[in-house]
């Protein structure tokens, strides 16, 4: 049963977590802009010209300017990742395998 007491303990870690959501958001605009001024960010943000604008059509897809932030190497290999998931795939799709043939069977004892 939830008291009154567990209702307000919720909304106060509620409240913490969003204020910690919001801490999080402005720590990031700091870190990106904490000059107060802006800059081209490569992959969120850029200034372009009239002539830059003109020499791609007038096209205003962001993509087109911004381009992709660079990609920190998370120290993980791709490939050994890869395998262990795949691995893991396995593993699960057999265990499914093997419940739905004692579903099977016990649906069968069922007369189902």
């Amino acid at each position: 049963m939830v008291t009154r007491k567990d209702s307000i303990f919720d909304e106060d870690i509620s409240a913490k977590n969003e204020e910690i959501a919001i801490a999080k958001e402005a720590l990031w605009l700091y870190e990106k802009f904490g000059e107060g001024e802006y800059k081209d960010i490569e992959g969120l943000c850029k200034a372009a010209t009239i002539g830059e604008i003109e020499g791609k059509g007038w096209s205003l897809t962001p993509g087109a300017y911004v381009g992709v932030a660079p990609v920190e190497d998370d120290g993980v290999d791709f490939a050994e990742r890869m395998s262990e998931i795949h691995k893991e795939l396995l593993a699960l799709q057999a265990e499914s395998n093997s419940l739905m043939e004692t579903i099977s069977k016990n649906m069968e004892e069922l007369g189902i």
